[in-house]
């Protein structure tokens, strides 16, 4: 493996079963134009669908810039999952800065790593930056915005990230995230059981400033192959109920609460349709939390409403 020079940034990339889409996101990776060296480092998880002899043929022809990572079993099953980027891909990482991106995405923009690091070499008190991207659906498709227009309305070239804005709604994805490697902490993830990009992002806005640019940069793709991504109302309510139940606890905060509560309260509808006693269970933890009375009224008289519509 050959390391001529030392990186600026380190391009890291999860991969499984992503042979439809490998390559437009390596290619994403190639076109950065930059004034500094990078370095692509690739985690493959034992994919089976032949996404490792692609990697295989970038490895070939670009050896002093692709550093793939092959397993043989797949780690992921094996109870990394959440960590995977640490264990494999940041615990190697050379660069002043980590740029990420998982396999099923894409970049579009050819300077979008030279715009971040620019900002960040000039701005030493911001550990991460982000920009905008576009959510394509396999399915049908479609190609959509993101959430963040309304930050823009006086056409921004960008604005800082506050924690009110963090948690009022997912901002952007990971595949546009820049941030100081000297600012991320791996003993992060051992405080929590469900560790996520949320939780990263959180503790890099707690060492330093966020920002977010105005320009699209790249395209998240939704599909069922996703790990996260097409989640049902079910799937999502047994996901992210202990996630931020958790995050709550470890960070307790008028923000983690708040996020806490809200996901108490699309749950308890959820289930009120579908599991009445579990909708009780997270009205009383939502009562128990929020001690808001007249919220809790209105969850019991849904709930009462659902069980007249099924008799």
């Amino acid at each position: 493996m050959n390391h001529p020079t030392t990186p600026l940034v380190s391009i890291c990339c999860l991969t499984y079963n992503h042979a439809q889409y490998i390559h437009q996101c390596i290619q994403g990776f190639l076109m950065q134009r930059t004034t500094f060296p990078v370095e692509i480092l690739i985690h493959d998880d034992a994919s089976t669908d032949g996404t490792a002899g692609i990697l295989h043929e970038y490895q070939h022809q670009y050896p002093d810039k692709i550093f793939p990572l092959y397993e043989t079993q797949n780690q992921y099953s094996n109870g990394y999952q959440n960590l995977m980027d640490i264990e494999f891909n940041y615990s190697r990482a050379r660069g002043k800065y980590i740029a990420y991106c998982e396999g099923d995405d894409y970049w579009t923009d050819p300077l979008k790593l030279q715009k971040q690091v620019d900002f960040m070499e000039s701005h030493p008190d911001y550990s991460v930056c982000f920009h905008r991207c576009k959510h394509l659906n396999t399915y049908t498709g479609q190609l959509s915005n993101d959430y963040c227009s309304r930050y823009f309305a006086q056409n921004e070239d960008g604005v800082d990230i506050s924690f009110e804005m963090f948690f009022d709604r997912w901002i952007t994805q990971p595949l546009t995230m820049l941030f100081r490697t000297a600012d991320f902490n791996p003993e992060w993830q051992k405080r929590y059981h469900y560790y996520r990009d949320m939780h990263e992002i959180y503790h890099l806005l707690n060492v330093g400033k966020g920002y977010l640019f105005a320009f699209v940069g790249g395209v998240y793709r939704y599909h069922h192959g996703g790990i996260h991504s097409m989640l049902t109302d079910a799937q999502f309510c047994k996901t992210a109920l202990p996630i931020d139940k958790e995050f709550y606890k470890v960070n307790p905060s008028p923000f983690t609460k708040k996020n806490y509560l809200e996901t108490l309260s699309d749950c308890i509808i959820y289930y009120a349709k579908h599991n009445k006693r579990q909708a009780i269970r997270l009205m009383i933890d939502y009562f128990n939390l929020s001690h808001d009375f007249r919220a809790t009224s209105k969850f019991a008289l849904f709930i009462i409403k659902q069980l007249r519509m099924r008799k």
